[in-house]
């Protein structure tokens, strides 16, 4: 059952380094599809136990060893995920475990314990999904919310199947020891997540905007010629824009004043690319130049989404010294086509179509030649 317990508790760390290392990069939606799932994990885990120990005891769960077992998975996966979802399902199971209790025939009387219990318990929970970093770095913390929690499911426990208080000191020591022991895995697991969260940020992220920067770009343009030389009928779509007089921005204002402006851009995009479509990525090509490669995306559909995004960038004007700096971009957009022999024969002409885009007076946009005002 100890090797059950850790091969159950590995796999909810391979998750939550899966979803440490990704969310970052993902959609919204994608994203709380792993936490359910990361949910689902934790519930799977606690009926995994229940059904292993119905089998070793002849059908019968009342184990110390059980209780103990479930309450380390759903005590670590408190203190290693950060999920909503994984909060509501330590939430959900004292509540799934005493209503089970009384249809098995427990009897109800002690319903007021319970109610105490549920309390305790509930705060607890609460406190640690919203204080994790906070109540594992100190050891004193720690061991108050190991102490509660545990003191508050033998209260859960013993409100339909009473037992000595002998036993209650007895789990309340056990669980402590070995919780001491998780809270050295997790703190040292979250050391890790950190380090190569950290590496992996610097290597392929843009320090001063935060995006996607042109190593990144470089890496994800050779997969996207791959799998488009796999599947050709399936759209994929460049965009190059370029933050029209940015020069202008540094000598009238200052470079500091010309970084606010980058990072301004660069997080709208981002921020608007991420809520209207799921198959756009943003990178920072160099200096003032943006590229965003659309997936499964026609060159028609890309322009709508990126007219969109400059039309609201015109509403958020940067705000300098009281001074509202309105900050318009040329734009060139062109599809991956059967004819291009390599990468640099889509982005040469991506390049010159955000050209032809800034000949025509800037604040323009080129879509496969066709150089038109925003409207």
């Amino acid at each position: 059952m100890a090797l059950i317990t850790v091969g159950l508790i590995a796999i909810m760390i391979v998750m939550t380094y899966f979803l440490a290392q990704r969310v970052a990069r993902l959609s919204r939606t994608t994203t709380i599809i792993l936490e359910l799932i990361e949910a689902v994990i934790v519930a799977a885990s606690v009926l995994i136990l229940r059904q292993t120990f119905w089998v070793l005891n002849g059908g019968n769960v009342l184990s110390w060893g059980y209780a103990i077992a479930q309450l380390m998975i759903l005590l670590f996966s408190l203190y290693a995920m950060h999920n909503f979802a994984v909060t509501l399902v330590n939430l959900f199971i004292p509540l799934f475990f005493y209503s089970q209790a009384l249809y098995l025939g427990a009897s109800p009387q002690r319903w007021w314990v319970f109610a105490l219990a549920l309390a305790i318990l509930f705060s607890v929970i609460l406190y640690i999904s919203h204080q994790q970093a906070l109540a594992l770095d100190s050891e004193w913390r720690f061991l108050l919310l190991q102490l509660l929690y545990a003191f508050a499911w033998c209260m859960v426990i013993w409100s339909v199947r009473p037992f000595h208080l002998f036993y209650t000191v007895n789990v309340l020591v056990v669980f402590i020891i070995y919780m001491w022991l998780i809270r050295f895995f997790v703190t040292r697991v979250n050391r890790v997540i950190n380090h190569f969260a950290r590496l992996d940020q610097a290597a392929n992220y843009d320090e001063l905007t935060g995006v996607r920067n042109r190593a990144n770009f470089d890496t994800t343009t050779v997969g996207v010629f791959g799998v488009y030389r796999q599947h050709p009928t399936t759209p994929i779509t460049m965009a190059m824009f370029d933050i029209d007089h940015f020069k202008q921005f540094n000598d009238d204002y200052g470079h500091l004043t010309g970084d606010a402006v980058l990072k301004h851009v660069a997080h709208h995009f981002n921020e608007e690319l991420t809520r209207q479509t799921n198959n756009g990525e943003l990178f920072r090509y160099g200096g003032e130049e943006f590229v965003i490669i659309f997936k499964d995306t026609s060159p028609t559909d890309a322009q709508h989404i990126v007219t969109s995004i400059r039309d609201t960038l015109q509403q958020h004007p940067v705000k300098i010294n009281n001074t509202q700096l309105v900050v318009t971009v040329s734009i060139g957009i062109s599809a991956l086509q059967a004819d291009d022999v390599d990468f640099n024969s889509w982005f040469k002409r991506v390049d010159h179509y955000l050209y032809l885009a800034k000949e025509a007076g800037r604040d323009r946009i080129t879509v496969e030649g066709d150089t038109r005002e925003f409207q």
